[in-house]
């Protein structure tokens, strides 16, 4: 007994004591409780962290059904935005064409220039929020009801200068030389085209109305006719001095039916649509002149035609470079 209590303790100070049954050495219990202490830390810690990683990744790919509801409202209005902004763009285009119009009809009749129209916006929604859009959509409405307000201004203002001028006003060009105010005549417009019979760049000074030969034409403002007769490009052409200032010009008759000096009031017949001259085909040209100068015809449709089908037959007008002529 006193021989097994010495190795004991001499082998306690190196934390081991000897089993004379199992002739082994063994570790003490508090070497072993600290192993295992230390074990349980190792392995609580490893779980926390494992945790905290996956709550990182569930909260970043796994979102919950309210985010989600939340994105599919966003992308709605986001949907909604988009299609409001391009009609929103295409109504200031239809603007900005009257507002063109308005002031060629200063400039030209009543020589003045209308007040300066707000600009037009657009705008792009990518990677914005529905307040960010929304706040856009603020400022886009003042900007509209701004524009609206110039062009009400300019209205006004123009109904102003026109009754003074109310007893000018039947000899300024104003109305279509043919019935088309429901646009069933193609035209072909004013500006640089290509001519038709030599191949050639050509600047067209007036606008082309494609319609069936016998049409009738009509004189847009009354005056008086300064010209009846042909000429070789022309053809068969009318031309009437409105005594303004102004001059309409009709070419590639079929056929007329007025006489040089006759007075001529808006409205009245004055020859027929035809091929004659240097034409493609049966058509109507018309032109326009103010003080010796070609100006755009395009822009003295005002009295027979609404804003829509303005900005279409502009639209169709521009066609690419073509005209009959």
């Amino acid at each position: 007994m006193h021989r097994r209590q010495i190795i004991c303790f001499i082998m306690s100070e190196d934390k081991y004591t000897f089993d004379p049954d199992s002739l082994s050495f063994e570790e003490t219990d508090k070497k072993k409780g600290k192993k295992i202490f230390f074990s349980i830390l190792t392995q609580l810690f490893a779980a926390v962290s494992i945790g905290f990683v996956v709550f990182l990744t569930i909260s970043y790919t796994i979102k919950t059904p309210g985010q989600r509801k939340t994105e599919r409202e966003n992308e709605v209005l986001k949907e909604v935005y988009g299609q409001l902004n391009d009609r929103y763009k295409q109504t200031t285009y239809v603007m900005a064409d009257l507002q063109d119009r308005d002031r060629e009809i200063y400039r030209a009749i009543f020589s003045t220039v209308p007040p300066q129209d707000s600009d037009s916006l657009e705008y792009n929604y990518e990677g914005l929020d529905a307040s960010q859009i929304a706040k856009h959509y603020t400022s886009t409405t003042n900007n509209v009801a701004d524009m609206l307000s110039s062009e009400d201004s300019t209205v006004n203002t123009l109904f102003d200068v026109l009754e003074m001028h109310k007893d000018s006003l039947k000899f300024i060009p104003s109305v279509m030389p043919l019935d088309n105010a429901n646009l069933k005549y193609l035209a072909y417009g004013y500006g640089k085209k290509l001519d038709p019979i030599y191949k050639t760049p050509q600047q067209h000074k007036g606008i082309d109305f494609a319609a069936p030969k016998g049409t009738v034409v009509n004189a847009t403002a009354s005056g008086t006719v300064e010209y009846v007769g042909e000429k070789r490009d022309h053809g068969i052409m009318v031309i009437i001095d409105h005594k303004n200032g102004f001059k309409t010009i009709y070419s590639h008759l079929s056929d007329y039916v007025v006489r040089y000096g006759k007075q001529v009031k808006r409205g009245e017949t004055i020859g027929f649509v035809g091929n004659t001259g240097k034409s493609l085909t049966a058509h109507l040209h018309y032109e326009i002149t103010y003080k010796g100068k070609s100006i755009n015809p395009i822009d003295f449709f005002f009295e027979d035609i609404n804003p829509e089908n303005y900005h279409k037959l502009k639209m169709m007008a521009n066609n690419g470079g073509l005209c009959l002529d």
